[in-house]
């Protein structure tokens, strides 16, 4: 089998909410006990495969996704939806924990 595509799940630049997540304030051990990978964060469409790899590379949150082929439809198509070129991006879902007004934390504009 191919080596997975690894994504970058998570940045620092400004996300379609108009915030953004600090890299360094990202707590992943309770994902990592449990890394499974919903289809647009819906939950109830099921597990369509986990994440693996884990790992922070400056300012990004990169992961390889383990898509689920064997049982879920859906999990197949994405892979091969990702394997064609078609899906290029994905995101992490998260709980705020913290908000900061500080200046020196803000991007211009």
């Amino acid at each position: 089998m191919a080596k997975p595509k690894t994504f970058i799940v998570s940045d620092e630049n400004l996300n379609a909410y108009g915030f953004r997540v600090l890299t360094a304030g990202i707590k992943t051990e309770r994902f990592k006990r449990n890394p499974v990978m919903f289809y647009n964060h819906n939950r109830e469409l099921g597990v369509i495969g986990k994440w693996s790899n884990l790992n922070v590379n400056g300012t990004q949150l990169h992961s390889d996704p383990d898509f689920d082929v064997e049982d879920r439809a859906l999990g197949e198509k994405i892979a091969g939806k990702v394997a064609r070129g078609y899906v290029k991006a994905a995101s992490i879902g998260i709980s705020i924990l913290s908000v900061s007004t500080d200046p020196a934390l803000m991007l211009p504009g």
